[in-house]
């Protein structure tokens, strides 16, 4: 990675990264589920490492971790934080933008090395974000700069919308508040985009595809909870406890596969806040490539860019 890289990670966090069954990891997860589903005090679980094909991969690091339980009073399957998340999608709804506006929020995203991976991170990337709501626009995108990487530096960019690849990068808002909220039609709709992104793939996968690539960014509430919904119905799902890049601790929902490097097992998150259900961010763990997070926030809505970004020339495109 490079200084000059970190605004493109930080806008393609989630738009080519491979993703997650969990097939591999099932007498593990059982394990840790079970134990966790328990009223008892965690205990110590040991868990011999994984053979796979490319190689020796750690499951978990070393040989030995601790346990972390859920409240009691927490849901214990992956398909009920699910159901929660899309109940909180819509309770608290923000103002319905129109097309000629834009969506302003902050995005963080932090890459973190794992088990001895060369040149990757620690780094914290900070980025707030001016949106166009359905894409006309040009949209402003201000790196900030990080306290974890002295030697980036502070720049502003003004983005225009690919052209030249129609359908492959992510729908606007626009687009996707015209999707349906239909069960039935909205698998079919994300299926049809996740196999722009992931050709030769089972449906599951491209489905899981199209909603990482999704939810990366504000949605309209209503698909926001639609999506949530399908996503609780594929398989290979399980929860864990992770800290999204802000440093705030959540229920996550992961899902695992074999679509790392050299067909490593990639562990691909949802976070959601402990009480709210509010989605927070997520997180993708990939042995070879380590440990990425991302968060937003909530969006606000403005008829314009700030004044000063008059001084900015069109840079490249989303």
């Amino acid at each position: 990675m490079n200084e000059l890289s970190d605004l493109t990670e930080l806008r393609d966090l989630f738009a080519d990264t491979p993703h997650p069954t969990a097939d591999r990891l099932a007498p593990a997860r059982t394990a840790l589920l079970a134990e966790a589903h328990t009223k008892r005090r965690p205990r110590a679980v040991g868990l011999r490492r994984l053979m796979l094909a490319g190689g020796l991969v750690a499951a978990m690091t070393a040989g030995v971790i601790a346990v972390q339980t859920f409240n009691t009073s927490a849901p214990a399957s992956a398909a009920e934080v699910l159901r929660l998340a899309a109940e909180a999608a819509t309770a608290t709804p923000w103002p319905e933008p129109r097309d000629d506006q834009y969506l302003h929020y902050e995005r963080i995203a932090e890459t973190r090395s794992e088990n001895g991976v060369p040149n990757v991170g620690p780094r914290h990337i900070t980025g707030e974000v001016w949106e166009s709501v359905d894409g006309s626009r040009p949209e402003l995108w201000w790196h900030k700069l990080s306290k974890t990487n002295p030697r980036g530096r502070e720049y502003k960019e003004l983005l225009t919308r690919c052209s030249s690849r129609p359908g492959a990068g992510r729908p606007t808002y626009a687009d996707l508040r015209g999707w349906p909220t239909d069960q039935e039609q909205l698998r079919h709709k994300l299926a049809e985009h996740g196999k722009k992104m992931v050709l030769k793939k089972d449906a599951t996968t491209q489905i899981w595809r199209a909603v990482v690539n999704i939810l990366g960014s504000p949605i309209p509430p209503k698909q926001q909870a639609a999506i949530f919904k399908i996503a609780a119905t594929l398989p290979g799902l399980e929860t864990e406890e992770l800290k999204d890049a802000t440093g705030k601790s959540g229920i996550a929902v992961t899902r695992v596969d074999n679509l790392g490097p050299g067909g490593a097992i990639s562990r691909e998150s949802f976070i959601f806040d402990k009480t709210s259900y509010v989605l927070l961010g997520g997180q993708e763990l990939v042995p070879g490539q380590g440990r990425e997070l991302w968060s937003i926030t909530r969006p606000q809505i403005t008829d314009v860019l700030p004044a000063w970004s008059k001084s900015l020339k069109p840079g490249s495109c989303v």
